[in-house]
Formats: C-alpha cells, structure tokens, sequence
C-alpha cells in the first residue's frame, strides 16, 4: 500500500490511523481497530479531546450501555458529504480505490430475525471496512489464512469500531435489531 509523504503530513489523525491499521491487515487477515480518534463522516464529533482521559462514574456507565449502544458515535449518523470527502482522503492516502457501499441497519435486512445469512463482495476482489455506527453486533467471517488453509474469526463490535474482511472472506452479522453500520470498499485501482 503506498503512503504519500506529503498527504500522510497533511491527513486528519483518524485518516492515519486507518491507514496504518491497513498497512497491517490488509491482503493478510481479519482484523478489528478500536480508533483513538473519532470519525466525523460517520456522526463522530472530532472534538480534538480523543485523547484527554474521562472520568469514570459507575451508575452512569451501565445506564449508558444498558441498550447495548456504546458509547460510540452519535445516534449512528452519517453526513453523505463527509463519507465523500472520508473515502477520497483515504483513497489519496493508501493509493487504493475506495467507495462507500452501504449504511445497513440489522432491523431492515431481509429476512431479520432469521439465521443470519453469509455474504460475500461479488468477485471476491474488493476488502471491506465496517465502521460500526449503532449497536453491538456479532461479526462472523470465514476466509482463506494466511496459511492458505480454511479460517475463520468472530468479534464483538461496539459503536466506533472498525472491522477490516479480507477479500474473498465471507461475512454474516449477529446482532441488535437496530444496530447500525457502514461498508466501505476497497480495491486496488483498476479492478
């Protein structure tokens, strides 16, 4: 993945630490990233106190997450001009082609409340990035290793987290009914 000097310079710290998080994962395995720095194309308020430590209240902690939310983004909102100006940052960035594929909320899937279904990219040459907006979701994916043999992984993902699938890895989502996330692709530039 090629990294220009001069836009990694410039680039807002979420955009970096995306774009380091892929300089690891990507074309290798699955992998989850709890981000340091809010993402404001996805209802995040990048309020330049990311890093300030918080003060912890017991009873405010459990009411806070008693619907299994987080603490992540605000209402799992998502501004169109913010995703547009997120996916060709980072695509400057990594070199890659990125687009936005779909804000889905659990509730709306077809068949909801059913086993969840796998899905997979159609041609298997696209890497996703789930950023979760809303709701604490179950993520399942089966793939190929590193090994070159049959793998899978599953995590928990909480508002604000991000979930790197390889591509040709196969997806499904356990999870609250309104629980809210959005797919960014990735691909190399020409496919």
């Amino acid at each position: 993945m090629d990294m220009p000097e001069e836009a990694w310079g410039r680039a807002a710290p979420h955009l970096r630490e995306i774009a380091l998080f892929l300089s690891v994962h990507l074309d290798r395995a699955p992998g989850v990233l709890w981000p340091e720095y809010d993402n404001p194309a996805f209802g995040d308020i990048d309020d330049g106190d990311d890093t300030v430590d918080t003060v912890y209240d017991e009873g405010a902690g459990e009411a806070e997450d008693a619907d299994d939310t987080g603490a992540g983004s605000a209402g799992g909102g998502v501004c169109p001009a913010q995703v547009d100006r997120f996916t060709a940052e980072l695509a400057s960035l990594t070199g890659l082609s990125v687009r936005l594929d779909q804000v889905e909320t659990a509730g709306d899937a077809p068949g909801a409340g059913e086993d969840p279904a796998w899905t997979r990219q159609s041609g298997g040459r696209e890497h996703l990035l789930i950023h979760q907006l809303a709701g604490a979701v179950t993520w399942q994916l089966t793939g190929t290793g590193e090994s070159g043999r049959p793998d899978s992984f599953q995590c928990r993902l909480l508002p604000g987290e991000v979930l790197y699938v390889p591509a040709g890895w196969s997806r499904r989502r356990v999870g609250a009914p309104q629980a809210r996330c959005v797919v960014i692709c990735l691909a190399d530039k020409g496919h």
